[in-house]
């Protein structure tokens, strides 16, 4: 009965915690935007998860240069890869400055998926940039309660709650496929999976649950798919957006291992 209260879609539990979230959301900018906690925390990342920055960088930095888009779409979609990588390579360990970067990411990324007429990957960027708000506040909230400040501990619900979270997704995909249809975008029906899967995603991450990782991964999957597609017609920045689909994918598998079983094998060494 107790686990039962805890699951993510009990009403009262997220009103509370997004009550206080809001409340410490001063107190959490304050954390986010800290240039000595960025640094702090870049440079307190594990050994294995500073090699896989270091080639995610580079993938995205080589991407750019030999896509020869020297223009403004190109170097957007730079600044969106390397902002990026930063966001996931913090959030793979639970830390809050995670989202000084996926802020930065998310705002640059709508712009290329602007000029790409990416129906649902603009109104995906659109909610993230909303999140993160909503993100730093609990985050910064949930560090607090749990004692230890340096990393979000990971969280797990239910099959039931799985399936809840499933039929969520079926539902804004229909209603997303609907609209892109009506606006003529672009790959409707790969690209309408990608907001109700960020939905879904961010919405977990938020909460620290690791099952998140499930919507991540088939997400990333997808945008491989739409990339590729876009590449081949040589639409804006769409070399440094496929690279990064692809680095994206990589760093989904890494975080998905270290939520459900790195903590626990990492955390003592760390100590």
């Amino acid at each position: 009965m107790f686990y039962f209260m805890e699951n993510i879609f009990i009403h009262h539990h997220w009103g509370t915690a997004i009550i206080n979230g809001w409340h410490a959301l001063p107190a959490a900018l304050r954390e986010v935007f800290s240039f000595q906690r960025n640094v702090h925390e870049l440079k307190t990342l594990w050994p294995i998860t500073k090699l896989m920055m270091s080639l995610m960088l580079l993938a995205t930095i080589g991407s750019f240069l030999f896509g020869q888009d020297f223009g403004f779409n190109g170097w957007i979609g730079l600044i969106t890869g390397m902002a990026v990588v930063l966001n996931l390579i913090l959030v793979d360990q639970g830390r809050l400055t995670n989202y000084s970067w996926g802020l930065l990411g998310c705002a640059v990324w709508l712009v290329i998926a602007i000029n790409n007429r990416l129906i649902g990957d603009i109104a995906s960027q659109s909610f993230y940039v909303i999140m993160q708000f909503v993100g730093m506040a609990v985050w910064h909230t949930q560090l607090n309660e749990q004692g230890d400040q340096s990393e979000l501990a990971s969280r797990k619900f239910s099959w039931l709650d799985g399936l809840f979270w499933f039929v969520v997704t079926a539902v804004i995909y229909a209603i997303v496929l609907y609209f892109s249809k009506r606006l003529h975008g672009t790959q409707v029906y790969l690209d309408a999976t990608l907001l109700p899967l960020g939905i879904v995603g961010q919405v977990l991450m938020t909460y620290g649950y690791r099952s998140q990782w499930v919507a991540w991964i088939t997400l990333d999957l997808i945008n491989v798919i739409i990339w590729f597609n876009q590449l081949k017609t040589v639409s804006p920045a769409a070399t440094s957006m496929f690279v990064l689909q692809i680095i994206m994918l990589i760093n989904a598998l890494y975080g998905a291992y270290l939520w459900f079983y790195g903590q626990q094998a990492e955390k003592p060494a760390n100590n």
